[in-house]
């Protein structure tokens, strides 16, 4: 459990470092274009993504994340298959291995920042 936490924290903090390393493109920007809801995420990211096994109804996820932390509306899931992926601000986060999209939740999701442990 401990790995599967430093996997998915290592992952957020890389998705939250692309996006700050270029300050002249709008956050939700991914590929050379504007994301927007209807926009797919890129399916290259879909195999080097942390993913959650066993993961079951009334599970929380606790991430810890640096930076400002998301808010619900910057989460959504897509279902891959028989898998769910997390989407975080319009760039993929993490798999839900067997996981259907439609019962996630992002309250199922919570984010801390270092600095408040």
């Amino acid at each position: 459990m401990l790995a599967l936490f430093i996997a998915v924290s290592a992952a957020l903090a890389l998705v939250v470092w692309a996006e700050w390393r270029d300050p002249s493109l709008p956050r939700a920007q991914t590929a050379g274009r504007p994301a927007t809801a209807g926009s797919p995420v890129p399916a290259a990211f879909a195999g080097d993504l942390p993913r959650i096994i066993g993961f079951r109804p009334g599970d929380v996820i606790e991430l810890e994340i640096e930076g400002p932390l998301p808010r619900p509306e910057e989460l959504h899931f897509d279902q891959i298959g028989q898998d769910a992926r997390l989407v975080l601000d319009g760039l993929p986060a993490l798999i839900f291995e067997g996981v259907p999209a439609r019962t996630l939740r992002p309250a199922q999701i919570r984010f801390r920042s270092p600095q408040a442990a």
